[in-house]
Protein backbone atom coordinates (compact mmCIF):
# COMPACT_ATOMS: atom_id res chain seq x y z
CA UNK A 1 0.00 0.00 0.00
CA UNK A 2 0.93 3.65 -1.01
CA UNK A 3 0.89 5.76 1.84
CA UNK A 4 1.44 9.54 1.55
CA UNK A 5 4.89 10.85 2.70
CA UNK A 6 3.81 13.32 5.41
CA UNK A 7 1.67 10.49 7.20
CA UNK A 8 4.68 7.63 6.96
CA UNK A 9 6.94 10.67 8.65
CA UNK A 10 4.59 11.66 11.27
CA UNK A 11 3.48 7.99 12.31
CA UNK A 12 7.14 6.38 12.40
CA UNK A 13 7.97 9.07 15.11
CA UNK A 14 4.47 8.63 17.14
CA UNK A 15 5.03 4.70 16.66
CA UNK A 16 8.75 3.81 15.96
CA UNK A 17 10.28 1.68 14.29
CA UNK A 18 9.26 -1.81 15.21
CA UNK A 19 5.14 -1.13 15.37
CA UNK A 20 5.50 1.23 12.23
CA UNK A 21 6.41 -1.92 10.60
CA UNK A 22 4.10 -3.91 11.78
CA UNK A 23 1.44 -1.89 11.24
CA UNK A 24 2.65 -1.24 7.31
CA UNK A 25 2.89 -4.89 6.59
CA UNK A 26 -0.76 -5.64 7.85
CA UNK A 27 -1.75 -3.13 5.70
CA UNK A 28 -0.97 -5.47 2.41
CA UNK A 29 -2.80 -7.89 3.92
CA UNK A 30 -6.92 -8.91 3.27
CA UNK A 31 -8.72 -6.85 6.58
CA UNK A 32 -10.05 -9.91 8.71
CA UNK A 33 -13.79 -10.32 8.43
CA UNK A 34 -16.33 -10.93 11.59
CA UNK A 35 -19.76 -10.71 12.69
CA UNK A 36 -21.75 -9.91 16.05
CA UNK A 37 -24.19 -12.09 16.54
CA UNK A 38 -27.57 -10.24 18.34
CA UNK A 39 -28.37 -12.47 21.63
CA UNK A 40 -31.92 -10.80 21.70
CA UNK A 41 -32.79 -12.78 18.48
CA UNK A 42 -30.44 -15.96 18.59
CA UNK A 43 -29.18 -18.88 20.93
CA UNK A 44 -26.04 -20.43 21.70
CA UNK A 45 -26.80 -23.18 19.42
CA UNK A 46 -28.00 -20.92 15.98
CA UNK A 47 -24.52 -19.45 16.12
CA UNK A 48 -22.58 -22.04 16.63
CA UNK A 49 -24.11 -23.91 14.13
CA UNK A 50 -24.94 -20.75 11.72
CA UNK A 51 -22.89 -20.14 8.15
CA UNK A 52 -22.90 -17.84 5.39
CA UNK A 53 -23.78 -17.80 2.17
CA UNK A 54 -20.57 -17.38 -0.41
CA UNK A 55 -20.34 -17.75 -4.30
CA UNK A 56 -21.48 -20.35 -5.83
CA UNK A 57 -23.26 -22.32 -3.30
CA UNK A 58 -20.78 -22.43 -0.72
CA UNK A 59 -21.12 -21.40 2.66
CA UNK A 60 -18.65 -19.75 4.64
CA UNK A 61 -17.86 -20.90 8.15
CA UNK A 62 -16.74 -19.17 11.44
CA UNK A 63 -13.38 -19.68 12.84
CA UNK A 64 -12.65 -17.95 16.00
CA UNK A 65 -14.33 -15.76 18.42
CA UNK A 66 -13.42 -11.98 19.30
CA UNK A 67 -11.74 -12.30 22.42
CA UNK A 68 -13.04 -8.68 23.77
CA UNK A 69 -17.22 -9.36 22.44
CA UNK A 70 -18.90 -12.65 23.77
CA UNK A 71 -21.05 -12.02 20.37
CA UNK A 72 -18.35 -11.36 18.30
CA UNK A 73 -17.00 -13.93 15.38
CA UNK A 74 -14.65 -14.22 12.85
CA UNK A 75 -15.26 -16.38 9.23
CA UNK A 76 -12.99 -17.50 7.29
CA UNK A 77 -13.66 -15.66 3.94
CA UNK A 78 -16.46 -12.56 3.30
CA UNK A 79 -19.88 -13.92 2.43
CA UNK A 80 -22.06 -12.09 0.40
CA UNK A 81 -23.97 -11.11 3.01
CA UNK A 82 -26.49 -9.16 1.16
CA UNK A 83 -27.66 -12.12 0.48
CA UNK A 84 -28.60 -13.76 3.44
CA UNK A 85 -32.11 -13.62 4.94
CA UNK A 86 -30.81 -13.91 8.58
CA UNK A 87 -29.18 -10.49 8.30
CA UNK A 88 -32.12 -8.63 6.94
CA UNK A 89 -33.56 -10.29 9.74
CA UNK A 90 -31.28 -8.59 11.85
CA UNK A 91 -29.80 -11.89 13.65
CA UNK A 92 -26.15 -10.54 13.58
CA UNK A 93 -24.16 -7.20 12.56
CA UNK A 94 -21.28 -7.36 10.09
CA UNK A 95 -18.89 -5.22 12.29
CA UNK A 96 -15.11 -4.99 12.44
CA UNK A 97 -13.88 -6.81 15.27
CA UNK A 98 -11.78 -3.50 16.83
CA UNK A 99 -15.10 -1.59 17.28
CA UNK A 100 -16.82 -4.59 18.86
CA UNK A 101 -14.30 -3.44 21.93
CA UNK A 102 -17.32 -1.12 22.89
CA UNK A 103 -19.25 -4.15 24.35
CA UNK A 104 -16.24 -5.19 26.85
CA UNK A 105 -16.30 -1.03 27.60
CA UNK A 106 -19.91 -0.71 28.48
CA UNK A 107 -20.06 -4.09 30.40
CA UNK A 108 -16.97 -2.52 32.36
CA UNK A 109 -18.83 0.48 33.61
CA UNK A 110 -21.95 0.32 33.07
CA UNK A 111 -23.95 -2.15 35.65
CA UNK A 112 -27.31 -0.60 36.21
CA UNK A 113 -30.08 0.81 33.82
CA UNK A 114 -28.83 3.91 32.31
CA UNK A 115 -30.09 7.05 29.80
CA UNK A 116 -27.41 6.56 27.06
CA UNK A 117 -26.52 8.43 23.82
CA UNK A 118 -24.76 7.45 20.72
CA UNK A 119 -23.78 10.72 19.64
CA UNK A 120 -22.31 9.98 15.90
CA UNK A 121 -24.03 6.58 15.31
CA UNK A 122 -24.28 5.69 11.78
CA UNK A 123 -24.33 3.04 10.23
CA UNK A 124 -25.64 1.74 13.81
CA UNK A 125 -22.38 -1.21 14.27
CA UNK A 126 -21.26 0.06 18.08
CA UNK A 127 -24.73 1.53 18.47
CA UNK A 128 -26.20 -2.26 18.30
CA UNK A 129 -23.37 -3.24 20.34
CA UNK A 130 -23.99 -0.85 23.03
CA UNK A 131 -27.75 -2.13 23.11
CA UNK A 132 -26.92 -5.22 23.83
CA UNK A 133 -24.49 -4.38 26.21
CA UNK A 134 -26.27 -2.13 28.38
CA UNK A 135 -28.28 -3.40 31.40
CA UNK A 136 -31.99 -3.67 30.74
CA UNK A 137 -34.36 -1.39 31.53
CA UNK A 138 -31.93 1.37 30.19
CA UNK A 139 -33.21 3.71 27.83
CA UNK A 140 -30.44 4.63 24.22
CA UNK A 141 -30.84 7.32 21.89
CA UNK A 142 -28.97 7.22 18.78
CA UNK A 143 -28.18 9.92 16.53
CA UNK A 144 -26.78 10.89 13.31
CA UNK A 145 -26.62 14.58 11.92
CA UNK A 146 -26.31 13.52 8.27
CA UNK A 147 -29.89 12.72 6.64
CA UNK A 148 -29.61 9.61 4.32
CA UNK A 149 -26.87 8.25 7.38
CA UNK A 150 -29.26 8.96 9.91
CA UNK A 151 -31.89 6.63 7.77
CA UNK A 152 -29.57 3.51 7.22
CA UNK A 153 -28.77 4.20 11.25
CA UNK A 154 -32.95 3.91 11.63
CA UNK A 155 -33.04 1.00 9.47
CA UNK A 156 -30.37 -1.39 11.19
CA UNK A 157 -31.99 -0.30 14.94
CA UNK A 158 -35.36 -1.37 13.44
CA UNK A 159 -33.09 -4.80 11.94
CA UNK A 160 -32.17 -4.80 15.67
CA UNK A 161 -35.39 -5.09 17.09
CA UNK A 162 -34.38 -3.30 20.80
CA UNK A 163 -37.78 -1.52 21.58
CA UNK A 164 -36.05 0.70 24.13
CA UNK A 165 -34.30 2.99 21.78
CA UNK A 166 -34.95 6.00 19.45
CA UNK A 167 -33.10 7.49 16.38
CA UNK A 168 -33.05 10.85 16.04
CA UNK A 169 -31.24 13.17 12.58
CA UNK A 170 -29.37 16.13 14.94
CA UNK A 171 -26.55 18.02 15.48
CA UNK A 172 -24.70 18.17 18.98
CA UNK A 173 -26.11 21.45 19.30
CA UNK A 174 -30.00 20.23 18.94
CA UNK A 175 -29.19 17.82 22.44
CA UNK A 176 -27.83 20.72 24.05
CA UNK A 177 -30.68 22.55 23.38
CA UNK A 178 -33.14 19.71 24.38
CA UNK A 179 -32.75 19.71 28.16
CA UNK A 180 -32.28 15.89 27.76
CA UNK A 181 -29.90 14.46 30.42
CA UNK A 182 -27.56 11.23 29.86
CA UNK A 183 -25.57 9.04 32.24
CA UNK A 184 -23.26 7.83 29.20
CA UNK A 185 -22.26 8.93 26.32
CA UNK A 186 -20.69 7.23 23.56
CA UNK A 187 -18.46 9.75 21.06
CA UNK A 188 -17.82 7.79 17.94
CA UNK A 189 -16.37 11.55 16.26
CA UNK A 190 -15.74 12.24 12.83
CA UNK A 191 -12.26 11.52 11.94
CA UNK A 192 -9.50 11.78 9.54
CA UNK A 193 -10.09 7.93 8.90
CA UNK A 194 -6.51 6.58 9.26
CA UNK A 195 -8.10 3.16 11.06
CA UNK A 196 -9.70 2.07 7.45
CA UNK A 197 -6.70 3.06 5.38
CA UNK A 198 -6.69 -1.08 3.92
CA UNK A 199 -10.60 -1.27 3.81
CA UNK A 200 -11.47 2.21 1.96
CA UNK A 201 -9.14 3.41 -0.63
CA UNK A 202 -10.62 7.05 -0.15
CA UNK A 203 -9.61 6.78 3.42
CA UNK A 204 -6.03 7.16 1.77
CA UNK A 205 -6.85 9.42 -1.12
CA UNK A 206 -8.45 12.06 1.12
CA UNK A 207 -5.75 12.40 3.69
CA UNK A 208 -3.74 15.16 4.81
CA UNK A 209 -2.17 16.67 7.45
CA UNK A 210 -4.56 19.36 6.94
CA UNK A 211 -7.36 17.23 7.79
CA UNK A 212 -6.29 16.02 10.20
CA UNK A 213 -6.15 19.43 12.07
CA UNK A 214 -9.48 20.06 11.01
CA UNK A 215 -10.91 16.98 12.56
CA UNK A 216 -8.93 17.60 15.69
CA UNK A 217 -11.11 21.10 16.06
CA UNK A 218 -14.18 19.62 14.87
CA UNK A 219 -14.19 16.54 17.71
CA UNK A 220 -13.74 19.50 19.97
CA UNK A 221 -16.23 21.62 19.24
CA UNK A 222 -18.44 18.20 19.25
CA UNK A 223 -17.04 17.39 22.53
CA UNK A 224 -17.56 20.69 24.22
CA UNK A 225 -21.28 21.26 22.63
CA UNK A 226 -22.56 17.85 24.03
CA UNK A 227 -20.56 17.76 27.56
CA UNK A 228 -23.90 19.60 29.23
CA UNK A 229 -25.58 17.12 28.22
CA UNK A 230 -23.60 14.34 30.36
CA UNK A 231 -24.76 13.92 33.76
CA UNK A 232 -22.10 14.71 36.75
CA UNK A 233 -20.72 11.53 37.53
CA UNK A 234 -21.39 10.10 34.33
CA UNK A 235 -19.15 8.29 31.48
CA UNK A 236 -17.97 9.62 28.19
CA UNK A 237 -16.84 7.31 25.83
CA UNK A 238 -14.54 8.47 23.01
CA UNK A 239 -13.75 6.75 20.08
CA UNK A 240 -11.88 7.26 16.69
CA UNK A 241 -10.94 5.19 14.27
CA UNK A 242 -7.28 7.13 13.84
CA UNK A 243 -3.64 6.68 14.53
CA UNK A 244 -2.65 10.14 15.41
CA UNK A 245 -1.87 11.22 18.48
CA UNK A 246 -3.34 14.93 17.55
CA UNK A 247 -6.85 13.50 17.39
CA UNK A 248 -6.50 10.87 20.11
CA UNK A 249 -4.59 10.91 23.33
CA UNK A 250 -4.24 14.77 22.59
CA UNK A 251 -7.99 15.26 22.74
CA UNK A 252 -8.14 13.04 25.77
CA UNK A 253 -6.01 15.10 27.85
CA UNK A 254 -7.73 18.33 26.55
CA UNK A 255 -10.68 17.02 27.49
CA UNK A 256 -9.54 16.14 31.00
CA UNK A 257 -7.97 19.03 31.51
CA UNK A 258 -10.38 21.75 30.05
CA UNK A 259 -13.58 20.23 30.55
CA UNK A 260 -13.13 18.12 33.69
CA UNK A 261 -12.65 14.49 33.99
CA UNK A 262 -11.15 11.98 34.92
CA UNK A 263 -9.48 8.85 32.22
CA UNK A 264 -10.76 5.75 33.48
CA UNK A 265 -8.04 2.82 32.80
CA UNK A 266 -10.50 -0.32 31.24
CA UNK A 267 -9.11 -3.60 31.95
CA UNK A 268 -7.77 -5.66 29.10
CA UNK A 269 -6.29 -8.90 29.07
CA UNK A 270 -2.56 -9.35 27.79
CA UNK A 271 -3.37 -11.81 24.54
CA UNK A 272 -5.40 -8.76 23.33
CA UNK A 273 -2.60 -7.34 22.40
CA UNK A 274 -4.43 -3.56 22.82
CA UNK A 275 -1.42 -1.19 22.80
CA UNK A 276 -1.48 2.05 25.69
CA UNK A 277 -1.06 5.19 25.11
CA UNK A 278 1.57 6.31 22.56
CA UNK A 279 1.62 10.02 23.87
CA UNK A 280 1.15 11.21 27.75
CA UNK A 281 0.56 8.86 30.42
CA UNK A 282 -3.46 8.75 30.25
CA UNK A 283 -5.03 5.19 30.28
CA UNK A 284 -6.30 4.73 26.58
CA UNK A 285 -6.60 1.77 24.27
CA UNK A 286 -5.10 1.22 20.70
CA UNK A 287 -6.12 -1.36 18.36
CA UNK A 288 -3.05 -1.40 15.97
CA UNK A 289 -3.06 -3.92 13.06
CA UNK A 290 -0.43 -6.23 13.40
CA UNK A 291 -0.80 -6.40 16.72
CA UNK A 292 -4.46 -7.02 17.04
CA UNK A 293 -6.70 -9.06 14.71
CA UNK A 294 -9.01 -6.00 13.22
CA UNK A 295 -8.88 -2.36 11.96
CA UNK A 296 -7.11 0.71 13.74
CA UNK A 297 -9.60 2.15 16.69
CA UNK A 298 -8.51 4.44 19.17
CA UNK A 299 -10.54 4.61 22.59
CA UNK A 300 -10.84 5.83 26.17
CA UNK A 301 -13.73 6.16 28.58
CA UNK A 302 -14.01 9.48 30.51
CA UNK A 303 -15.91 9.90 34.34
CA UNK A 304 -17.10 13.76 34.26
CA UNK A 305 -16.00 15.15 37.18
CA UNK A 306 -18.73 16.99 39.85
CA UNK A 307 -20.39 16.83 43.43
CA UNK A 308 -22.64 14.67 44.88
CA UNK A 309 -24.71 17.54 45.27
CA UNK A 310 -24.83 18.33 41.89
CA UNK A 311 -25.82 14.58 40.58
CA UNK A 312 -28.68 14.49 43.49
CA UNK A 313 -30.02 17.98 41.87
CA UNK A 314 -29.58 16.26 38.48
CA UNK A 315 -31.90 13.91 39.32
CA UNK A 316 -34.95 15.84 41.31
CA UNK A 317 -34.47 17.89 38.21
CA UNK A 318 -35.21 15.20 36.04
CA UNK A 319 -38.29 13.80 37.80
CA UNK A 320 -39.66 17.34 37.72
CA UNK A 321 -39.81 17.06 34.23
CA UNK A 322 -41.02 13.54 33.77
CA UNK A 323 -43.69 14.75 35.87
CA UNK A 324 -44.38 17.50 34.05
CA UNK A 325 -44.13 15.69 30.47
CA UNK A 326 -46.52 12.98 32.12
CA UNK A 327 -49.23 15.08 32.74
CA UNK A 328 -49.45 16.47 29.72
CA UNK A 329 -49.70 13.17 27.80
CA UNK A 330 -53.56 12.15 26.30
CA UNK A 331 -53.25 8.35 25.35
CA UNK A 332 -55.12 7.14 22.60
CA UNK A 333 -55.34 3.59 23.64
CA UNK A 334 -55.62 0.90 20.23
CA UNK A 335 -58.53 -1.66 20.44
CA UNK A 336 -57.33 -5.18 22.38
CA UNK A 337 -56.77 -6.67 18.94
CA UNK A 338 -53.80 -4.08 18.05
CA UNK A 339 -52.72 -4.80 22.04
CA UNK A 340 -52.27 -8.29 21.21
CA UNK A 341 -49.72 -7.62 18.21
CA UNK A 342 -47.28 -7.65 21.70
CA UNK A 343 -46.20 -9.78 23.69
CA UNK A 344 -46.49 -7.48 26.78
CA UNK A 345 -48.72 -4.31 25.89
CA UNK A 346 -47.33 -1.24 26.65
CA UNK A 347 -48.75 2.34 26.81
CA UNK A 348 -49.47 3.70 23.13
CA UNK A 349 -49.28 7.20 21.27
CA UNK A 350 -51.30 8.12 18.38
CA UNK A 351 -47.97 10.16 16.18
CA UNK A 352 -50.08 11.50 13.01
CA UNK A 353 -51.51 8.42 11.52
CA UNK A 354 -48.71 5.73 12.95
CA UNK A 355 -49.22 3.68 16.08
CA UNK A 356 -45.43 3.83 18.48
CA UNK A 357 -45.71 2.12 21.32
CA UNK A 358 -42.94 3.19 24.11
CA UNK A 359 -41.76 1.02 26.90
CA UNK A 360 -43.99 2.84 30.11
CA UNK A 361 -40.87 4.29 32.10
CA UNK A 362 -39.93 6.28 28.91
CA UNK A 363 -42.81 7.84 28.02
CA UNK A 364 -41.77 11.50 29.18
CA UNK A 365 -38.27 11.59 28.00
CA UNK A 366 -39.89 10.50 24.71
CA UNK A 367 -42.31 13.49 24.20
CA UNK A 368 -39.67 15.65 25.56
CA UNK A 369 -37.41 14.45 22.56
CA UNK A 370 -40.72 15.29 20.37
CA UNK A 371 -40.12 18.70 20.77
CA UNK A 372 -36.62 19.26 20.31
CA UNK A 373 -35.38 16.38 17.92
CA UNK A 374 -36.03 15.06 14.92
CA UNK A 375 -37.22 11.52 15.58
CA UNK A 376 -36.65 8.70 12.93
CA UNK A 377 -37.95 6.06 14.94
CA UNK A 378 -38.70 5.16 18.57
CA UNK A 379 -39.31 1.82 20.48
CA UNK A 380 -41.84 0.18 17.96
CA UNK A 381 -43.97 1.55 14.94
CA UNK A 382 -46.96 -0.60 15.59
CA UNK A 383 -48.60 0.03 12.12
CA UNK A 384 -50.24 3.00 9.70
CA UNK A 385 -53.57 3.51 9.37
CA UNK A 386 -55.13 2.93 5.99
CA UNK A 387 -58.97 4.01 6.12
CA UNK A 388 -60.47 1.17 8.49
CA UNK A 389 -57.48 -0.81 8.42
CA UNK A 390 -54.10 -0.78 10.49
CA UNK A 391 -51.54 -1.76 8.12
CA UNK A 392 -49.19 -3.50 10.16
CA UNK A 393 -45.26 -2.05 10.11
CA UNK A 394 -41.83 -3.64 9.56
CA UNK A 395 -40.43 -1.86 12.91
CA UNK A 396 -43.43 -4.66 14.29
CA UNK A 397 -42.38 -7.58 12.28
CA UNK A 398 -38.67 -7.62 13.61
CA UNK A 399 -39.44 -6.24 16.82
CA UNK A 400 -38.42 -8.62 19.47
CA UNK A 401 -41.88 -7.39 21.55
CA UNK A 402 -44.24 -9.02 18.58
CA UNK A 403 -45.92 -11.38 19.54
CA UNK A 404 -45.31 -13.77 16.87
CA UNK A 405 -48.97 -15.96 17.52
CA UNK A 406 -51.02 -12.70 16.73
CA UNK A 407 -50.75 -13.65 12.73
CA UNK A 408 -50.65 -16.25 10.56
CA UNK A 409 -46.85 -17.19 9.72
CA UNK A 410 -45.11 -18.47 6.24
CA UNK A 411 -42.08 -20.14 6.76
CA UNK A 412 -40.31 -19.09 3.11
CA UNK A 413 -37.45 -21.13 2.08
CA UNK A 414 -34.02 -19.52 0.71
CA UNK A 415 -35.06 -18.22 -2.76
CA UNK A 416 -38.72 -17.45 -1.48
CA UNK A 417 -36.73 -15.28 1.36
CA UNK A 418 -34.70 -13.53 -1.19
CA UNK A 419 -38.12 -12.81 -3.17
CA UNK A 420 -39.47 -11.20 -0.78
CA UNK A 421 -36.47 -9.26 0.37
CA UNK A 422 -35.74 -8.19 -3.09
CA UNK A 423 -39.65 -6.76 -2.69
CA UNK A 424 -40.67 -9.29 -5.69
CA UNK A 425 -44.68 -11.04 -5.57
CA UNK A 426 -44.44 -14.28 -3.14
CA UNK A 427 -46.82 -17.51 -4.02
CA UNK A 428 -48.40 -18.34 -0.08
CA UNK A 429 -49.75 -21.85 0.18
CA UNK A 430 -53.50 -22.23 -1.25
CA UNK A 431 -54.25 -22.87 2.74
CA UNK A 432 -52.56 -19.59 3.98
CA UNK A 433 -56.13 -17.78 5.65
CA UNK A 434 -56.72 -13.96 3.92
CA UNK A 435 -55.37 -10.82 5.93
CA UNK A 436 -51.96 -10.00 7.00
CA UNK A 437 -48.96 -12.71 7.13
CA UNK A 438 -46.02 -13.03 9.34
CA UNK A 439 -43.15 -14.15 6.51
CA UNK A 440 -40.29 -15.62 8.32
CA UNK A 441 -36.94 -17.75 7.62
CA UNK A 442 -35.86 -20.26 9.86
CA UNK A 443 -38.11 -19.26 12.63
CA UNK A 444 -37.04 -15.31 11.88
CA UNK A 445 -39.70 -12.08 11.30
CA UNK A 446 -38.46 -10.58 7.77
CA UNK A 447 -41.64 -9.08 7.40
CA UNK A 448 -45.73 -8.40 6.56
CA UNK A 449 -47.30 -9.92 2.79
CA UNK A 450 -51.39 -8.99 2.75
CA UNK A 451 -52.35 -12.27 1.33
CA UNK A 452 -55.37 -11.16 -0.75
CA UNK A 453 -56.22 -14.76 -1.99
CA UNK A 454 -55.61 -14.44 -5.10
CA UNK A 455 -51.94 -12.93 -4.81
CA UNK A 456 -50.08 -11.35 -1.92
CA UNK A 457 -48.97 -7.60 -1.09
CA UNK A 458 -45.59 -7.41 -0.67
CA UNK A 459 -45.41 -4.87 2.46
CA UNK A 460 -41.46 -5.33 2.70
CA UNK A 461 -40.09 -1.23 2.88
CA UNK A 462 -39.00 0.02 -0.59
CA UNK A 463 -35.88 1.54 0.67
CA UNK A 464 -35.10 -1.65 2.42
CA UNK A 465 -35.27 -3.69 -0.70
CA UNK A 466 -31.94 -5.56 -2.36
CA UNK A 467 -30.35 -3.81 -4.77
CA UNK A 468 -28.63 -6.60 -6.52
CA UNK A 469 -29.81 -8.78 -8.78
CA UNK A 470 -30.80 -12.42 -7.45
Amino acid sequence: MTLPKSFEDYTLQLMGAERFTRLCQALDTPSPVSIRFNPFKTTNEERQSMTFPGHEGERIKQTDKVSWCNEGHYLESRPVFTLDPLLHAGAYYVQEASSMFIDHVIREYVTEPVKMLDLCAAPGGKTTAVRAALPEGSLLFCNEPVKLRANILSENMQKFGHPEVIVTNNYPKDYARSGLRFDVILADVPCSGEGMFRKDEDAVRLWSPQNVEKCRDLQREIIETIWPCLNAGGILIYSTCTYNAKEDEENIAWIAENLGADVLKVPVEDGWNITGPLVGDYPVCRFLPGYTMGEGLFMAALRKRGEKKEMKENKVREARQRKKEKGKQDHQQPTTAYQQWLKEPVNFHWVADRLVAMPQQWDAYYLQATKYLHILHAGITIGTAKGKDLVPDESLALSTALSTEAFPRWEAGYHEALQYLHREAVALPAEMPKGYVLVTYQGHPLGFVKNLGSRANNLYPKEWKIKIAL
